[in-house]
């Protein structure tokens, strides 16, 4: 199968819209999921409204970047200032889309696959970093969808394609490869994510930090308690931690989940530490970890390989 036809600056003119129009519906996703009762949720029946006043949106008012410069930022019913968020995440869901076809390759399972995790990866970090909740409605679907990627490469291990690399050169990549390979603008290949590590990652991604969790709260009660008088914690991690980085795992094995824990945990704590003890936040206080493992995902992806290899070679 060939896909050379179409050059990587054609892709991403032609993608660049879809991007648009699926960062609008970032945007739904991340206003409802997070909702408690059933029918707020409702992505599919329910039509978009202003979250202020909650008239319906006209489509000419619905337009992505547009409507929010022509308005000015505001509802057109209501006068709500509507957050820089929502044109924000509509810009960066462009970007992806416009990206994906360089840095994978057009067409195959790896550039479906990069382009829905960065696309939940989006979702995640404003609904953590506004709600605090990591909605499980998008993760436990993703946990299934990371094991089944691992599946075409068993069957069809030599299936190809051809893209354009840029000019007059052309990529011969595996069409059905569980893994980064060579693409306009990335020249690195990585192992594939097998169904075995796929399952490993999945299972430790949610089991190990379950239990961290579970014997950090029990020591923190045990000495707390005793020793402080302090209110026992009910938990160190929210439970939509542990499913994120599941279905992490899941996509991209159980070495690569480790190190988006450690990185996520790492850059967390840079950006934590400081606000705590400056603010002088009590020790229950809520912070959006998933934020954390959602900016750690690609670093690791990409150049964990790399940052595991400089690392031992230092030591």
């Amino acid at each position: 199968m060939s896909i050379a036809d179409f050059s990587p600056l054609a892709l991403a003119c032609i993608l660049a819209p879809f991007g648009l129009a699926f960062g609008s519906f970032a945007n739904v996703l991340i206003h409802r999921l997070p909702q408690e009762e059933a029918e707020n949720r409702d992505i599919v029946s329910r039509p978009s409204h202003c979250p202020s006043c909650g008239k319906n949106i006209k489509w000419r008012h619905n337009v992505p970047i547009f409507s929010w410069l022509w308005l000015r930022g505001r509802c057109h019913a209501c006068g709500w200032k509507i957050p820089i968020m929502y044109p924000a995440v509509e810009l960066l869901t462009c970007a992806l889309f416009a990206i994906s076809p360089l840095i994978f390759p057009f067409g195959t399972l790896i550039w479906f696959k990069g382009l829905l995790c960065g696309y939940a990866l989006i979702v995640l970090f404003c609904t953590d970093l506004t709600e605090y909740l990591l909605p499980q409605e998008l993760q436990l679907p993703l946990m299934a969808i990371g094991l089944l990627f691992a599946l075409p490469q068993v069957f069809w291990p030599k299936a190809a394609v051809i893209v354009s690399g840029g000019g007059w050169d052309y990529l011969y990549v595996n069409a059905f490869y569980n893994g980064l390979q060579q693409a306009p603008a990335w020249h690195q290949l990585h192992g594939a994510v097998t169904i075995k590590s796929s399952a490993l990652g999945l299972a430790l991604g949610y089991g190990f930090p379950w239990a961290f969790n579970f014997a950090y709260v029990k020591i923190r009660n045990a000495i707390a308690t005793r020793l402080f008088h302090k209110e026992p914690l009910e938990s160190g991690m929210g439970m939509g931690d542990f499913k994120m980085l599941a279905w992490l795992g899941a996509f991209w094995g159980w070495k690569h989940m480790l190190g988006i824990l450690f990185v996520g945990v790492v850059i967390m704590t840079v950006f934590v530490l400081p606000t705590h003890f400056l603010r002088r936040r009590a020790a229950n206080t809520m912070y959006p970890l998933g934020c954390g493992l959602a900016l750690a995902a690609p670093i690791v992806v990409f150049w964990g390989p790399m940052l595991w290899g400089t690392y031992m070679g230092l030591i």
